[in-house]
């Protein structure tokens, strides 16, 4: 091996490939991982832990490594590496400004040329506090148009002063069109007032015990801020199109924040879920990790009008090398203008940060803690999956698969499989097949990793069935489990009905573990499960209908 530049890929005994690393000498990079010292980040101890083999790629120059090694990343995806996902349909708030009475609505796409759109925001989470406050702030209808049209008599709201009845002309459209000028110039960063009323109503909420009410209004108010900070720099008045970037980070996670300033205009708010970094990394590398990796994903979109430079906070040592390799500048804030943007990209990356958990629909590190605490695992489950089969009479039989990470359903990872060498209703041979070809050597090398738990549907008996399966395919290092739905039985000797609980099963052990509707992992669990189901049986009415009409 020689002391050239290139790049390094370290792969497991499935030859799947955990990590992808650049270096200037090769030689000199990849054997310091196997000296007898104890490296500096934790992670690095756990990835040679796995390590099996590795190959390396010469380039020419540091530059060509920095750009193969971003490449490799985004094919891979290796377990080991920092990686961003990108949240394409981030959500609006759209006002219809043409109709005479308008509403407050929230989307995921900007459609209607005639209409005003605000955000992106943070969060859908953000957006609809947002949406909810200005709505019955200044009383506006929140009905569909259906609902408006046809309505003969006030709704309940009217009487609740929470709108102000234009279905039935309580209000002139000329005071209606007032109220919605003054809830667009909160959206337009005039919001001060509005925030002066919150914070006095969260006062008065925490003199008088109202804790939950004060932590409400604490919620709307930072979104509110987020939204007027944001959009009172729409038009940042540069001369040159600039990116700004920033990200907030906690032990588990981290969110990345680009603003995309165009001719001197804000046109979008991009975010990024910063997934899969080391807790010790230092702020320094994982922004060079971001900025390589968005320069790159926004040259394969292919966006006609690319940056020409980069802002960042504080810009790290050796970043000549990122600039030639990525062909763009990168500096620091140099005026009043660029130190405002970058507070706003931090202002968002905060506000996401914040609000990730509540984005997880109920779920979140406390519910993978008592899923862990209840199946007795050695790790957290960070990586679940479930599996359900589909068929009718054993035509058109089908399977799926669905993943959740960190608690969150990841819709990118679920996977639908036609069942190819099963006739018949034979469940566990249709499992077979789906369990070879998830746990295949290909499968892994395509960086599917493998999970923490996976999931089957069914008591005892299908626990036993999928067991026998991982043994007999030596599937080794994930834990398995049977979830079991509640029974309803009626005495036909009493008018009452007795259900048992949801219930897990667990191998070699005798009595399953019961599911208290209540609890954190009851959800989890629960929602894995019924996911699993909606997407196989969707997927095999779909095979249904198109044999029907003759297209199968």
């Amino acid at each position: 091996m020689a002391t050239t530049p290139g790049v390094y890929l370290m792969k497991d005994h499935a030859a799947g490939i955990l990590y992808v690393g650049k270096a200037k000498a090769l030689k000199n990079r990849v054997s310091s991982y196997f000296q007898p010292i104890v490296h500096e980040h934790p992670r690095t101890e756990l990835l040679l832990a796995n390590v099996a083999d590795f190959e390396v790629i010469h380039t020419e120059t540091e530059n060509e490594a920095l750009v193969l090694e971003c490449t490799l990343i985004k094919r891979y995806k290796p377990k080991f590496n920092v990686r961003l996902k990108d949240d394409k349909h981030y959500p609006y708030i759209m006002i219809p400004v043409e109709e005479d009475y308008p509403k407050l609505e929230w989307v995921r796409k900007v459609t209607d040329p005639k209409a005003r759109y605000f955000g992106p925001f943070p969060s859908g989470y953000a957006a609809r506090i947002v949406l909810r406050l200005l709505t019955e702030r200044f009383r506006l209808r929140d009905c569909s148009d259906n609902t408006f049209a046809h309505r003969s008599r006030a709704c309940i709201l009217y009487q609740m002063d929470q709108c102000s009845g234009p279905c039935v002309q309580k209000i002139s459209k000329e005071d209606y069109r007032h109220l919605v000028n003054q809830a667009i110039g909160v959206l337009e960063g005039k919001g001060s007032e509005l925030i002066r009323e919150l914070e006095d109503d969260m006062k008065a909420a925490a003199e008088e015990e109202r804790f939950e009410d004060a932590a409400r209004i604490r919620d709307e108010i930072a979104a509110i801020n987020v939204v007027s900070q944001t959009q009172s720099v729409v038009d940042a008045d540069t001369r040159l199109d600039q990116d700004v970037l920033a990200f907030e980070r906690n032990d588990h996670s981290a969110q990345g924040v680009v603003l995309q300033v165009r001719a001197g205009k804000l046109l979008s708010v991009k975010h990024y879920q910063v997934r899969n970094f080391d807790a010790s990394l230092m702020d320094a590398e994982l922004m060079e990790d971001f900025l390589a990796q968005h320069v790159l994903l926004m040259s394969d979109k292919n966006e006609l009008a690319k940056a020409k430079e980069i802002l960042i906070k504080q810009v790290p040592d050796g970043i000549e090398l990122l600039e030639n390799a990525l062909g763009i500048r990168i500096r620091s804030p140099e005026n009043e203008v660029q130190n405002q943007l970058m507070n706003v990209a931090y202002t968002n990356a905060r506000y996401a940060l914040q609000n990730a958990k509540k984005e997880l629909a109920g779920h979140g590190v406390a519910a993978l803690e008592e899923v862990q605490d209840k199946l007795g695992l050695e790790k957290l489950p960070r990586r679940i999956e479930c599996y359900d089969i589909s068929n009718t009479q054993g035509e058109e039989s089908v399977a799926s698969r669905v993943v959740f990470i960190d608690g969150a359903p990841d819709k990118n990872l679920y996977r639908r499989y036609k069942i190819r060498t099963v006739k018949g209703a034979n469940d566990f041979a249709s499992m077979r097949e789906i369990f070879d070809r998830r746990f295949s050597k290909m499968d892994m090398q395509a960086g599917d990793e493998k999970p923490d738990l996976v999931i089957v549907d069914g008591g005892r008996g299908q626990l036993s069935q999928a067991q026998a399966i991982f043994d007999e395919l030596n599937i080794q290092g994930v834990n398995l489990v049977g979830l079991a739905k509640a029974r309803t039985e009626k005495n036909f000797r009493s008018q009452e009905l007795s259900s048992s609980m949801e219930r897990i099963f667990i191998p070699n052990r005798v009595n399953p573990v019961p599911l208290y509707p209540t609890t954190k992992a009851y959800k989890l669990l629960t929602h894995c499960r019924d996911e699993a189901h909606r997407f196989a049986i969707t997927y095999h009415r779909n095979l249904r209908h198109k044999k029907s009409m003759g297209e199968g």
